[in-house]
């Protein structure tokens, strides 16, 4: 199965989507800028280790909550009106942050800072899709993915900057401009909805959204809470079954609703679900080299914060060259061909990182970063190739939340793993197991998906 061969297009037909990709790069930015700051804002207001766990946490747990919603506000006021709202969500929050006086101000900001992400990213994507055909897709899709990747690269180095010169306010502030030029620019771009969805906020299914968000929501608290009270403790254990149940509540839900936030047949996709669930797969890669190489650089190697961001300056630049490189790829090969690929030379990244010299060490989280940032663009350019134009809000925003949802659960279970065969500290071989085990995970998932495509049981992609 083979996509449509690349032809070539004017530059002009990728810049007419930079403001869109600015806006996603804001929500990049402001995640990875943040860490190196958070040691600034503790001495600020004398915090703790669970608050300034909660300034990084609660701007996730809502972009991952409200992801699905965000989908259909889109679908039903225009995908563009939902962007710039977005960002104006975003920059207010961000001022909001940035005048705060206490850090239960900055969790509050930043909580809304998550709804504004919410309502860019499914969004964005589906202005994209819907003004391109399907041989330019790809390529302005990857290129997008590429201007939010600065915002993994430099994140760190932007915020370390900023927290140890003018301040970490200024790390909010920054958000502000950025999030202005990109509402100003994404205005010129072409509208689109979903004609099914209907014209008024009145149609969406709000039963849904209630139990989707809260569900979402207190499994979110209840993983981000085990790290510190452990999986037995009754707040955390608690909140994960409430959690659940709401998430059961909200599938029957939609089974009855008349106007669902998902509709059943995107779940009878099997290109779809093959996308989302290999590439939330693989997208967990990241997330094991971001913890392994964290470890690995500051409790084995004992560089302070600031020196292990520059190092890790290796993995974020393979992961923020990556969406333009899968791009490309895909204009040639099928998304799903693309993903099965990618997906197993992440785990060939993953294991040369057990390498102990550290300038092939930075080789290999290079390799693992663009490897495993290919895998996820690959799955976000694929989505929007499998389902009719209309659906590619919806499409994205439901692919958006097992990546935020198990990306949080996997942090917690890769740091446990390592710190429960280190005898509760990391070492060497507790890395090294988690390497080899999710590398293996990682071969397994994309020669599958490889077999799978081969063997045909995957529609041919949507031509129209």
């Amino acid at each position: 199965m083979t996509a449509t061969p690349p032809a070539v297009y004017p530059r002009r037909s990728v810049l007419r989507f930079l403001p869109v990709g600015v806006a996603l790069l804001c929500v990049q930015l402001d995640f990875f800028s943040l860490g190196l700051a958070l040691p600034s804002i503790a001495a600020a207001f004398g915090a703790s280790v669970t608050d300034l766990q909660w300034v990084l946490s609660a701007y996730m747990l809502s972009l991952g909550a409200f992801s699905v919603p965000a989908g259909r506000v889109g679908d039903v006021i225009g995908r563009r009106a939902a962007v710039i709202a977005g960002l104006s969500l975003f920059a207010g929050a961000s001022v909001l942050c940035a005048l705060s006086g206490d850090v239960v101000t900055i969790v509050a900001g930043r909580l809304v800072q998550g709804v504004g992400a919410a309502l860019i990213l499914p969004n964005a994507f589906a202005l994209i899709t819907n003004d391109t055909d399907d041989a330019e897709r790809p390529r302005a899709l990857g290129w997008m993915i590429g201007v939010s990747g600065l915002g993994t690269a430099l994140g760190p180095i932007v915020g370390g900057l900023l927290a140890s010169t003018v301040g970490w306010p200024w790390v909010f502030w920054l958000n502000v401009p950025l999030a202005t030029i990109a509402a100003v620019g994404t205005m010129r771009v072409r509208d689109s909805r979903n004609p099914e969805a209907g014209t008024s906020l009145r149609t969406i299914d709000w039963a849904g959204v209630i139990t989707v968000v809260l569900g979402l929501g207190l499994v979110s608290v209840g993983i981000d809470n085990v790290p510190d009270l452990g999986w037995a403790a009754a707040l955390s254990s608690g909140l994960i079954v409430v959690g659940l149940c709401g998430l059961v509540a909200w599938v029957l839900v939609e089974r009855r609703a008349r106007n669902p936030l998902i509709h059943a047949s995107l779940l009878r996709n099997r290109a779809y679900l093959a996308l989302l669930s290999v590439g939330t797969i693989g997208n967990m890669g990241t997330n094991v080299l971001i913890v392994t190489a964290t470890f690995t650089l500051q409790s084995i190697r004992g560089f302070d914060p600031q020196v292990a961001g520059l190092y890790f300056l290796a993995g974020s630049t393979g992961v923020a060259i990556a969406g333009p490189i899968a791009g490309r790829l895909c204009q040639r090969w099928s998304a799903i061909r693309v993903l099965g690929a990618t997906t197993a030379l992440t785990a060939v990244g993953l294991s040369a990182m057990l390498v102990d010299t550290l300038p092939l060490y930075c080789v290999a989280m290079f390799a693992a970063g663009l490897a495993g940032g290919m895998t996820f663009s690959a799955a976000q350019i694929g989505v929007q190739t499998v389902v009719p134009p209309r659906m590619s809000g919806e499409a994205t925003s439901f692919l958006l939340m097992p990546v935020v949802a198990l990306g949080g659960l996997g942090v917690v279970i890769v740091s446990g793993v390592i710190e429960a065969i280190g005898g509760g500290k990391p070492t060497t071989s507790g890395i090294g197991v988690v390497l080899v085990g999710y590398s293996a995970i990682l071969v397994v998932s994309g020669v599958a998906l490889l077999l799978a495509d081969r063997a045909g049981l995957f529609r041919p992609e949507r031509s129209s």
